[in-house]
C-alpha cells in the first residue's frame, strides 16, 4: 500500500522531533525513526489496524506509543496519514465531529 504523508502530518512530525530534541537530539532521531518505521511498515501493511473514528470522514486512528494519534485515510489502495498529534491535545476531540475538515489528502 503506498503511503502519503500530508502536509500537516509533515509539521506535526517535525513539531514532536522539535519537542524531544530540547530534551535529547538522540532520542528525537531515534524516536522519529521508530515512529516514521512503523507508519511505513507496519500500518502500511495493516491499515486497519486503527480504530474508525470519524465514519463520516472514512478517518481512522490508531494510538502509537499510549501517547500519539495517527489520523489517516485509507483509499484507491492508498494511505493517507493526515495528522499525528499528541493525545493531549483537544484537536482529538474536535476531528471526532461529522463536520470536521480535513486537510488536503495530497
Amino acid at each position: 500500500m503506498k503511503i502519503h504523508i500530508t502536509l500537516s502530518a509533515e509539521e506535526n512530525l517535525w513539531q514532536i522531533y522539535r519537542y524531544h530534541a530540547d530534551y535529547s537530539h538522540d532520542y528525537a532521531d531515534a524516536f522519529h525513526g521508530k515512529l516514521t518505521a512503523f507508519i511505513f511498515e507496519t500500518l502500511g501493511q495493516h491499515p486497519k489496524i486503527g480504530t474508525l473514528y470519524n465514519p463520516e470522514k472514512s478517518l481512522y486512528r490508531l494510538i502509537y506509543e499510549g501517547r500519539y494519534n495517527i489520523y489517516y485515510v485509507a483509499q484507491n489502495n492508498a494511505l493517507y496519514i493526515v495528522y499525528i498529534l499528541d493525545g493531549r491535545l483537544q484537536l482529538n476531540m474536535d476531528i471526532a465531529e461529522p463536520e470536521a475538515p480535513l486537510p488536503p489528502l495530497d
